[in-house]
């Protein structure tokens, strides 16, 4: 996904109900950040998920920047 310091957040899909990024960001700030660039457009808010949707735990290390990125798994 390129150097590390180039990004802290990047969305790399948009659904109706998920939405996936690759951060080096905390949950929090991850959400707040996507609401704010990828709004729903409906009364619910964007929020971190328990799991990927591959099953993986949710935060799973990025497999590009393993040390300081993860992949997030957003549902609204």
């Amino acid at each position: 996904m390129g150097d590390p310091s180039s990004y802290d957040f990047r969305v790399y899909s948009v659904g109706l109900v998920h939405a996936a990024a690759c951060t080096s960001l905390t949950d929090e700030e991850a959400a707040t950040r996507l609401n704010a660039e990828h709004p729903t457009g409906i009364t619910s808010r964007w929020q971190v998920a328990d799991q990927l949707a591959d099953g993986e735990p949710k935060g799973a290390s990025c497999h590009d920047l393993p040390d300081t990125h993860r992949h997030v798994l957003f549902i609204c």
